[in-house]
């Protein structure tokens, strides 16, 4: 709401009374929110002025269990991580998972089919797991893809996981996980920093893929 946009450009001041009809505009459609969701969960909303990176932060604070969730990145990945993109920049700031969303084609039926990364990394496990309990609480699809250059199988990860499908991708994991078909992909960050996390595959992934992405920390 305020004159200075996430990115740190510069642009003209809102107008005080059209600032207070989107104030407006903005709470009804948050009150409708809360209202549509309010049989399957407990939802609160707050409106807050300011940079969404720091309310989102602020809101979810050092809960490790937190899951910030918010609209997947536009911008082409160098775009986002140099002009601040809020879904770039959680992904470099946060040690909690995120999830980005894209509109699934049957939103009362999102998930029925679910993609996870699995590399051998214990950030691949913990994917591997949170997928495993989405499936259990949502009766989805699952299918665990190993890229090229991946292990054989997955192991004991496989011991408690409902039933699945194991596919062996020829292509690299960016390419594996963000062509997949499925309607949510998860997959493991290992918390990448600075020049490192221009390798990062979570980050890639949640810019390529058609999908929803749930990064798992």
């Amino acid at each position: 709401m305020s004159g200075e946009m996430d990115t740190g450009q510069l642009i003209a001041p809102i107008p005080a009374a059209a600032a207070a009809v989107l104030m407006d505009s903005t709470r009804t459609d948050l009150e409708a929110a809360r209202d549509a969701l309010s049989d399957v969960a407990e939802v609160t909303t707050s409106l807050v002025e300011g940079p969404l990176i720091v309310a989102m932060q602020d809101a979810a604070g050092e809960d490790p269990g937190a899951l910030l969730a918010l609209e997947a990145p536009h911008e082409r990945r160098a775009l986002g991580m140099l002009g601040g993109e809020p879904a770039t920049w959680l992904l470099h700031e946060t040690s909690q998972a995120v999830f980005f969303a894209r509109p699934p084609s049957r939103p009362e039926l999102f998930p029925r089919t679910i993609a996870v990364g699995f590399d051998g990394d214990p950030a691949s496990t913990a994917a591997v797991e949170a997928a495993g309990a989405i499936v259990a609480r949502r009766g989805a699809a699952l299918r665990v893809i190993i890229a090229r250059g991946g292990p054989a199988g997955i192991g004991a990860v496989a011991d408690g996981l409902p039933a699945h499908g194991g596919v062996h991708d020829r292509h690299d994991a960016v390419h594996a996980l963000a062509e997949s078909d499925a309607e949510l992909i998860v997959v493991g960050s290992r918390g990448l920093h600075g020049l490192r996390a221009f390798k990062s595959v979570s980050e890639r992934v949640a810019h390529k893929a058609h999908a929803s992405v749930l990064v798992v920390r």
